[in-house]
């Protein structure tokens, strides 16, 4: 049964895809958009959802077929006009369902609406793009551009992976981010429950949840949950956060009494999780460079009950020593990188990795790096993590700093997830593999 659309559907599929350019998760930009037209939990959310994530999956090959078939960039136009291109291209070229008369009716809305914006003439591409692959569908002619396609990913990445993964897997990890839904997960604080309790609430409201076998007091799940039903969230029982990120928090530690300092920590899982770790009797000092990002956190420290422990600064991790003043028994350094582990999440992520955008993180994450090394004590500890599967933001980073730092040396790590085939006692937790985001963990210490 085909999908009635009206001009109201096509209105606010390209409200959400334009302002899903600015603001991240898409999901989120999502959610808010459709609650607003009231098609939020309706067959239009599922549809539309599945549609943007096949944009956003191969948002890179749709500019380059665009470009060809179009002969405009669409990198160089307005986000409406950009991303109608690319709904073109998705319809035309790889649209699952083939209901003709659904997509036309779309796109000739989508056509209308920027029309009236920008023009005819960028409408009429709209249309004519869509038309012109229907007709001819586009085809790859090089051997790399069939691997893309068939993976979904730009060649920098696969032959990033290449670096750490056979084939095989390669094509594993590929079909694991493009295809399986995440399996969330809640951070369970033990300041105010316990796991068992949380458990049977997600249980009794059908949903289905288990504890995590490889870290404590987590508690993964699928589907979708009922938010303003679910109490244990709102009381600060719980904290949305993926398992390889509450691994973090048990790699480094936190013990009552100690001085710990995490660099780039908003929102603040990772810092609550510090705090609810030494019982609320460490001083626990977050930093991060944007206000609102702090204000985030000291909202989660309220609520998870660990605001008496933490003091938020705003500061650069590239310059905190300058700040922050004693020596820590423990640092926490989960910088912005890439983000090319949470691919799943965020899958247009892939398509803005270019080498320049990779040496800029490379060259902030080893400024923070030697920082964060000088904050430390003698006998202190250094945990440095990043949602990234590139060894230029990993193994490279630790490696390049063990050769140009005296005194800090690596306390291996084997567990939970697996260690690092390219740097013997770093460890990474692997999305095709584990079924969490893709990390990078090396813990350090100085020496006495």
């Amino acid at each position: 049964m085909t999908l009635r659309v009206e001009k109201k559907h096509a209105k606010a599929l390209l409200e959400a895809l334009e302002l899903s350019e600015h603001y991240k998760p898409f999901q989120e930009v999502k959610r808010r958009v459709f609650r607003k037209y009231g098609l939020l939990g309706t067959r239009y959310d599922r549809v539309f959802t599945a549609l943007m994530y096949r944009l956003y999956r191969l948002q890179g090959i749709l500019d380059r077929i665009a470009t060809e078939r179009a002969g405009t960039n669409p990198e160089r136009l307005p986000a409406a006009i950009r991303q109608s291109l690319r709904l073109a291209v998705v319809l035309g070229q790889f649209d699952e369902a083939n209901d003709e008369e659904f997509n036309t009716t779309l796109l000739r809305y989508i056509a209308t609406i920027i029309a009236k914006r920008f023009g005819t003439s960028y409408a009429d591409s709209v249309v004519k793009l869509y038309q012109s692959l229907r007709r001819r569908p586009w085809t790859p002619t090089t051997r790399r551009e069939r691997i893309e396609l068939e993976y979904s990913m730009p060649w920098i990445l696969i032959d990033a992976l290449r670096k750490l993964l056979p084939w095989d897997e390669i094509k594993l990890f590929a079909n694991t981010i493009n295809t399986r839904s995440p399996i969330l997960g809640f951070r369970v604080n033990i300041l105010k429950a316990t796991a068992e309790d949380v458990l049977k609430e997600l249980r009794d409201m059908g949903v289905d949840a288990w504890l995590s076998e490889r870290v404590p007091n987590h508690i993964r799940y699928r589907g979708a949950i009922d938010y303003q039903r679910f109490k244990a969230l709102e009381e600060g029982k719980v904290v949305p956060q993926d398992e390889a990120s509450t691994a973090a928090g048990f790699i480094l530690g936190a013990k009552p009494g100690e001085r710990i300092y995490d660099l780039c920590a908003a929102p603040g899982g990772k810092t609550t999780h510090l705090a609810e770790l030494a019982r609320n009797k460490a001083l626990v000092v977050a930093t991060d460079l944007r206000p609102d990002r702090l204000g985030r956190l000291q909202d989660l420290a309220l609520r998870t009950g660990t605001a008496p422990s933490i003091i938020a600064l705003v500061a650069d991790a590239r310059r905190a020593s300058r700040l922050l003043r004693g020596a820590a028994n423990r640092v926490l350094l989960d910088p912005p990188c890439t983000s090319t582990g949470s691919l799943a999440k965020y899958p247009e992520a892939r398509w803005r990795l270019a080498p320049r955008t990779i040496r800029e993180h490379v060259e902030k994450q080893r400024a923070m790096l030697l920082e964060a090394v000088k904050l430390l004590r003698p006998g202190g500890r250094l945990l440095y993590t990043v949602c990234s599967i590139l060894p230029e933001e990993g193994e490279h980073n630790i490696t390049w700093l063990l050769e140009n730092t005296k005194g800090v040396e690596l306390v291996p790590l084997s567990s939970p997830y697996e260690q690092s085939p390219l740097l013997r006692g770093t460890m990474r937790a692997w999305p095709h593999r584990h079924y969490t985001s893709g990390f990078f963990y090396a813990l350090l210490e100085k020496k006495s």
